[in-house]
């Protein structure tokens, strides 16, 4: 069977409103691998300012198309770029729970014992003798080079707050309820220390047990990447 034809009768069954997880996986899959990719270094290309955005690590398969491996969003409208540029541009982990989660991940791998001080808040006052400024920095640069260099993008136009958030909550939670859905042996996720990490193949925690999305929502991401 062709893609085509797989792609039209997916479609069916979700027209029907019997929709499984796996066509729901399958469909989310084949709808974001279809838009434009985007990488650190393109975040001012976006044409928009408002939206969720979903990512792509090398290596990492779902079939034969690129596997998800993060999805985001943002709470103040027009912060997009901001958000994605908390992760790829500014060195600065306590500002991107995904920067800190990769972080996290290379210093367990190493064995390194600074992962307790990488995994504080620098903020705050408390927690200042335990930080190595050059550690630090060194740390943060080991950060900035995997992630530019392994990661890509691709972003949904979703103005509205409620719906973003709500979007974003059922796109993971779809993902973690399909039972095909999952890392590969090499995927680096599977050095965190923090197992939702490990177990979702996924580089967040917040959203695994959400509400899946229903075949309405499903038809409404459809519905606005193909305005873009």
């Amino acid at each position: 069977m062709n893609k085509k034809c797989c792609y039209n009768n997916r479609m069916e069954v979700l027209q029907q409103g019997n929709c499984t997880q796996k066509h729901m996986c399958d469909s989310l899959h084949e709808i974001f691998n279809a838009l434009p990719r985007y990488t650190w270094d393109s975040i001012s290309d976006i044409p928009f300012d408002s939206g969720v955005y979903i990512v792509f690590e090398k290596g990492e398969k779902y079939e034969d198309v690129d596997r998800i491996v993060r999805v985001g969003t943002h709470i103040g409208d027009g912060r997009l770029k901001k958000r994605l540029n908390c992760h790829f541009i500014n060195e600065k982990k306590d500002r991107s729970i995904f920067r800190k989660n990769v972080g996290k991940a290379m210093l367990n791998k190493d064995g390194d014992a600074y992962l307790e001080a990488w995994s504080l808040n620098r903020a705050k006052k408390e927690n200042a003798a335990s930080i190595d400024r050059m550690k630090q920095a060194e740390i943060e640069k080991r950060v900035s080079e995997y992630m530019r260099s392994a990661f890509s993008f691709a972003v949904l136009e979703v103005e509205d707050k409620d719906e973003r958030l709500r979007l974003e909550e059922g796109i993971i939670a779809t993902l973690n309820s399909c039972a095909k859905f999952g890392p590969g042996p090499e995927w680096n996720g599977l050095y965190s220390p923090e197992e939702k990490i490990r177990t979702s193949g996924m580089w967040l925690k917040q959203g695994l047990n959400g509400i899946p999305l229903s075949d309405k929502e499903l038809l409404r991401i459809r519905e606005l990447c193909s305005e873009q």
